[in-house]
């Protein structure tokens, strides 16, 4: 293929041309390099499963957790799993995709602010057992955190 080719109107001067050659990794062409290339043998037998799913509803689902059973690119999907699906559905858009890493970026979020409160709770109740009279000012000072975290964590603790 001729990367000239891909432009609507051609270029009066061509100043550099691109050849490539393109290879058919279907499974059933059986090309050399699908044995050389583990993740391209893999993407293809993926593809495979997709097309045997294709007439069902939740195709991209049913064939991603086939695929993870399998051990076909499971690493991945199980990490991007709800990428690739997005990314295979033909009404796929960038904000459809933005979308997708904004959730899954939420969710971390969630996860790693749980874990801070957990930490946070566990230092001002070191601070409580030290010394109980020590004000609740005093502690938000120290810790740098906010007078109500430290009211809410006496409060848990009943201290």
């Amino acid at each position: 293929m001729y990367l000239s080719s891909a432009f609507l109107e051609k270029p009066v001067e061509n100043g550099l041309e691109l050849k490539v050659k393109v290879i058919n990794i279907n499974s059933d062409k059986v090309h050399k390099i699908l044995d050389k290339c583990n993740v391209l043998r893999e993407y293809s037998l993926f593809i495979d499963v997709v097309r045997k799913y294709a007439k069902e509803e939740a195709t991209l689902k049913k064939a991603i957790r086939e695929c993870i059973e399998k051990g076909i690119l499971s690493d991945y999907l199980k990490r991007k799993g709800s990428e690739v699906e997005n990314m295979l559905i033909a009404e796929y858009s960038y904000e459809k995709d933005i979308q997708v890493k904004q959730q899954e970026a939420r969710r971390a979020g969630h996860q790693e602010g749980r874990q801070e409160g957990i930490l946070l709770s566990a230092r001002i109740f070191q601070e409580l057992q030290r010394d109980s009279s020590v004000s609740n000012s005093q502690i938000a000072t120290r810790l740098g955190c906010a007078l109500q975290e430290v009211e809410s964590t006496r409060k848990l603790f009943g201290i």
